[in-house]
């Protein structure tokens, strides 16, 4: 069965794009600031709650129903293992050290594990000569952002905090394998039951830390808007981007949240922005870029 046609983007759809771009890209400087007040896993638990509390009524309140194959529930689970709780875990966890910009960059490594992954898991996406050069020139950019310094030391602190970035991304991209295998389920609702089930597994972590008293408002507002907006609301944008013009339009919006977060690492935290954080950034997006569109070293098929 061949994919249903996609509309060409319009203004709304380009609209849609860049305000996924502005809420991502802000959302790790937001974490920064929650996790200056509240323990990593409350902010987790708290970020995957308010998601669940959006998109699990929006799924049963749109006449959307459960799953009936057991494949898609198995499905569902996994996403909400891989793409829900240990990935935002690892990287609220993460952001206690890392600066938030730079945890942005390592989003960018996303689509660049989906290469070798896509290799594997599905069908029709092999490692061609073109994508293999984009991967390394990508991976290069990634072992830049590490730095030298981290790599001789991955036992300290801020390694141990990389590596959780980096671990977080590569979650992602398998959470997003496990999505692509899900043909015929309905993306809402397998948005929802993954946050539902990504807020279970998140609730001993953040109960185990929760607060004797209320964060201040500051704190609950960031906690909402990180929750209910920047995870809850803009999954139901998303599914509507790739709906309407499809994943690749929707895939433009990866090339432009790292930038944003380092931007706004560097606009509103005082982050510094080295040589080395924008060249990596720029290999990464750089070799993807490379890998998704560049045409020249494919070889003609028979």
């Amino acid at each position: 069965m061949s994919a249903p046609p996609v509309a060409a983007p319009t203004a709304a759809s380009y609209a849609m794009v860049g305000a996924l771009v502005l809420i991502w890209g802000t959302t790790f400087y937001l974490v920064k600031l929650a996790v200056a007040e509240l323990h990593p896993f409350v902010v987790a638990g708290a970020r995957i709650w308010l998601a669940a509390a959006v998109l699990v009524p929006f799924a049963l309140l749109s006449g959307r129903r459960l799953p009936r194959e057991g494949r898609h529930w198995l499905f569902a689970i996994g996403t909400g293992v891989l793409s829900v709780a240990v990935p935002i875990g690892l990287l609220t966890w993460a952001q206690q050290t890392v600066p938030s910009g730079i945890a942005g960059v390592y989003m960018a490594a996303i689509p660049l594990f989906v290469l070798p992954l896509a290799h594997v898991f599905s069908n029709g996406e092999t490692m061609t000569a073109r994508k293999t050069v984009g991967f390394v020139i990508g991976f290069c950019g990634v072992l830049l952002l590490i730095g030298p310094e981290t790599l001789g030391q991955l036992g300290s602190a801020d390694g141990t905090a990389q590596m959780a970035c980096l671990t977080a991304s590569l979650c992602y991209a398998l959470g997003s394998m496990v999505i692509r295998n899900a043909t015929g389920a309905d993306l809402v609702m397998l948005s929802a039951i993954s946050m539902a089930v990504g807020s279970i597994l998140i609730a001993p972590l953040a109960l185990s830390q929760w607060p004797e008293a209320m964060p201040e408002g500051g704190t609950l507002a960031i906690l909402f808007w990180i929750g209910a907006i920047s995870t809850g609301l803009t999954m139901l944008l998303r599914v509507k981007v790739i709906s309407t013009v499809g994943s690749v339009f929707m895939s433009v919006a990866g090339y432009f949240v790292p930038i944003t977060a380092l931007i706004v690492g560097a606009a509103f935290a005082g982050e510094v922005i080295e040589w080395a954080d924008a060249m990596a950034c720029a290999l990464i997006i750089g070799g993807v870029a490379y890998a998704q569109f560049g045409k020249k070293l494919d070889r003609p098929r028979a």
